[in-house]
């Protein structure tokens, strides 16, 4: 297990938990106890957890903080990668058109689609909505895609477009599929992130299709942030690198989502 998927782990644990003790996180990770601590460390930096003796304890408030889409590019790039390209089954017919989240797994997806325009050129050209910069920026220079960027103020942390201007154009789009990205995703709350602009654009996303779809790796799962931006209800398909834990995995079949495993 790498050191980002064993923090993803003990995040959970504390929040499922309440607690959590150094010796058992080193017992149970087969690591050595000094490795916890500086795990530790790293995730009281991000906000994720508070020290306590012997071990540590989840933030009581929910989650407020995120790293930027730079940082989140050179993290789980193979689970991605994979999500992504289970992603492609789920693109509508010739003429079709798709919302693009913005997001570092929206962005594996993208690429996957340049690649196939490369590789297999689309028959029809599909229609692209996206606030994502980068994302607009690369689909661009892809061959037959109509790629419409949303105008608004750019987020510098996560490379998106939010505000009035990106909302009311989004107001007047209606597309074949979204696929969306998350911060946190949990039976509770469903899916969720920190800011609150960010959250505007995905809740009107998540409403401006006949079929929203989900893009989220295993670190995402049983995690809470500030803002719920959808509830699984909304949801019809998740697409994940690894089985969801018991309780979300009962949500997730009680609101009939198909849970697809890259």
């Amino acid at each position: 297990m790498y050191a980002e998927e064993r923090r993803h782990a003990i995040v959970r644990l504390a929040s499922a938990r309440g607690r959590v003790s150094v010796a058992d996180l080193a017992a149970q990770f087969d690591v050595a106890p000094e490795t916890i601590r500086r795990d530790l460390d790293v995730l009281v930096r991000s906000g994720l957890v508070d020290r306590v003796h012997g071990g540590a304890i989840p933030r009581s408030s929910f989650g407020t903080s995120e790293s930027s889409a730079r940082e989140r590019r050179t993290t789980r790039g193979e689970a991605k990668a994979a999500i992504a390209r289970a992603a492609l089954a789920y693109l509508p017919d010739v003429h079709g058109s798709i919302i693009l989240d913005g997001g570092t797994t929206t962005g594996a997806l993208a690429s996957e689609i340049i690649l196939k325009s490369e590789q297999e050129p689309i028959a029809g050209p599909l229609t692209v909505i996206t606030n994502s910069v980068r994302t607009g920026l690369e689909l661009s220079t892809a061959r037959n895609l109509s790629v419409h960027l949303l105008g608004g103020v750019i987020r510098e942390v996560t490379e998106t477009v939010v505000g009035a201007t990106a909302l009311n154009m989004l107001g007047n789009i209606a597309a074949d599929v979204a696929f969306l990205g998350t911060n946190g995703l949990s039976a509770k709350y469903g899916l969720t992130t920190p800011d609150v602009e960010e959250a505007a654009i995905k809740r009107v996303m998540a409403t401006r299709s006949q079929r929203s779809i989900l893009l989220a790796d295993a670190s995402k799962f049983d995690s809470d942030y500030l803002c719920t931006f959808a509830d699984l209800d909304q949801i019809d398909v998740l697409i994940t690198d690894a089985q969801p834990p018991s309780r979300l995995a009962e949500a997730l079949e009680a609101h009939e989502i198909e849970v697809v495993i890259s």
